[in-house]
């Protein structure tokens, strides 16, 4: 499956400049990320590999209409968009391998 990796960089640089414009933006925080499973996805592979990466993991199965979700979240990092990208894409490569897409991102100053 192809990723537009530039394309997710420039959201998230989009998202941030527009969360800056409006707000104090901390300079470190946790990062939480979202993932959506499809067709075929690997849950168990997929939540092995980000908590041997030391991320903290929710997994969240498909009920009615939802599709299976895992949230992750990360350390105490700092923040911006080049660290967050970095997080982002390192995580998508692996949900892609799994089945997973990413649906987004969040954090938490600390």
């Amino acid at each position: 499956m192809s990723f537009d990796f530039d394309a997710q960089r420039a959201e998230t640089e989009r998202l941030w400049a527009e969360m800056a414009a409006a707000h104090d933006l901390p300079a470190t925080g946790l990062l939480d990320l979202h993932f959506e499973g499809g067709d075929g996805s690997d849950a168990t592979e997929f939540m092995g590999w980000l908590e041997d990466e030391g991320f903290d993991v929710e997994h969240y199965p498909a009920e009615d209409e939802e599709p299976e979700t895992v949230e992750v979240q990360t350390v105490e990092m700092p923040l911006s968009p080049g660290t967050i990208h970095a997080e982002e894409r390192r995580t998508t490569e692996a949900a892609l391998r799994y089945g997973f897409r990413p649906t987004g991102w969040g954090f938490m100053g600390v």
